[in-house]
């Protein structure tokens, strides 16, 4: 039976090894047993071999909560994260995803910590933008004056503030929906570019930026600037957001 046992170990090894995902796997003293090559990637250890190395060998910056964290999980806990800042051997700052959780050995004792990591800089680095980015336009809506919407992809839902349903002459309590809303823009042109950017926005993450004919619930035609930015998790889009002004007066006299 402990053969047997054993032989599932180094399997487990092996497929730790062999996995596709950044996984590492470190003894009660915190010393690697094993790792993937996407851990060496991820965390620049490519040419290092860290083996049987103590894990803050690596990743000296790591703070003193970490040590905590991985005590914990030596005692049974499992632990996670969503956004924690590392900063790896070149000095670069990266944003990972973590969890982490105990190993247990043939007589279900804890033997070290089982370690899953993910990459998430560039989802992080892109909602920080997209924060700034709508702080700014929502700084200027409070200047000017100008209506602002968003657009929860999860729920579907459309919201619209005071402002835009002014800019539409909509009764105040008036609650659009996205087909709805799109149907304000003027048939034609309009209609299409708001709908091609909205689209782009939705798979591909592109802000935009576009003058448009719109006609107002009460049938008056007028020009509006819509700007529109995306917000992405993971790959999804989680929402749009962004501004509405009326620049039917700058148009005309233009």
């Amino acid at each position: 039976m402990v053969s047997d046992f054993s032989k599932r170990i180094v399997d487990q090894i092996k497929s730790i090894t062999q996995a596709p995902i950044a996984i590492a796997l470190l003894d009660n003293n915190l010393k690697y047993i094993a790792h993937s090559s996407k851990w060496s990637d991820d965390f620049n250890l490519a040419y290092t071999n860290i083996k049987e190395m103590y894990h803050y060998g690596p990743f000296p910056a790591l703070s003193n909560e970490w040590k905590k964290v991985q005590q914990r999980v030596l005692k049974g806990s499992e632990e996670y994260y969503d956004e924690e800042l590392l900063i790896t051997t070149d000095g670069k700052q990266r944003w990972i995803k973590w969890n982490m959780k105990p190993w247990r050995n043939y007589h279900n004792n804890i033997s070290g910590v089982i370690m899953v990591t993910e990459d998430v800089t560039e989802a992080v680095q892109l909602k920080r933008r997209n924060q700034y980015k709508g702080d700014l336009l929502f700084k200027e809506c409070l200047r000017e004056h100008i209506g602002t919407w968003e657009y929860d992809h999860i729920r579907g839902e459309l919201h619209w503030s005071d402002a835009t349903r002014a800019i539409h002459k909509t009764p105040m309590d008036f609650i659009p929906k996205a087909d709805e809303a799109l149907k304000f823009y003027k048939s034609g042109e309009s209609r299409e570019k708001i709908t091609e950017a909205f689209f782009q926005a939705i798979t591909k993450g592109t802000s935009y930026d576009l003058e448009l004919e719109l006609t107002t619930a009460k049938g008056t035609p007028i020009w509006v600037r819509v700007v529109g930015i995306s917000e992405f998790i993971n790959g999804i889009c989680l929402r749009q957001y962004g501004t509405l002004e009326d620049i039917t007066y700058r148009i005309n006299k233009e």
